[in-house]
């Protein structure tokens, strides 16, 4: 019994003194522009762009590799005709692994890769039905790709492209954040 409690008290050592080392934990929050594939065929106002952002931590395993968790709002996309509109919300969790390329000294090269918990919630009102609410969550993959820009060893800007499917395979569209935010290592 007192061999495997030092072992455990040697791991949690190990672990602490892992995760005090700097830099090896960093957040990145961003906003951006997004975009929905939505078919507009027939609609007379049709906006699939909108304002969203992420917020994403990470834990990197070193080698360039990391295991990130985030949170992405693609923004909301309308419909209208009249009276009528419908109106379509898309938000994602996103679990998975990222690379970061150093290109030089200051700029670096970030691919993501993962699965996403996507959210895709409608509201709707049209004529002689009245209004409605619906949701569905689907899982698909997240992908991204950034370019980064070190102002400081623990602070860096970051240009990306966030993407992942609103929707099934049979009835969904891709969704795009486009984005500008920072990353803070510690």
């Amino acid at each position: 019994m007192k061999k495997q409690a030092i072992i455990l008290a040697a791991l949690i050592g190990a672990a602490s003194a892992q995760a005090q080392s700097s830099d090896k934990f960093y957040v990145t929050g961003a906003v951006g522009t997004t975009h929905l594939n939505l078919d507009c065929e027939g609609a007379p106002s049709c906006d699939t762009s909108d304002t969203g952002g992420k917020l994403v931590g990470g834990y990197k395993f070193g080698n360039g590799f990391s295991a990130e968790l985030g949170y992405v709002n693609f923004g909301k996309s309308k419909l209208a005709g009249g009276a009528d509109w419908i109106s379509v919300k898309v938000s994602a969790i996103a679990l998975g692994g990222a690379y970061a390329l150093p290109l030089n000294n200051d700029w670096g090269l970030n691919l993501r890769l993962g699965v996403a918990q996507v959210k895709t919630k409608a509201d709707s009102f049209i004529t002689g039905y009245g209004s409605g609410t619906g949701s569905r969550n689907d899982t698909n993959v997240y992908a991204g790709i950034g370019a980064s820009y070190a102002i400081s060893p623990a602070v860096k800007l970051e240009l990306g492209i966030d993407s992942t499917k609103a929707g099934d395979a049979d009835a969904g569209g891709n969704v795009r954040l486009i984005s500008l935010g920072a990353t803070f290592a510690f």
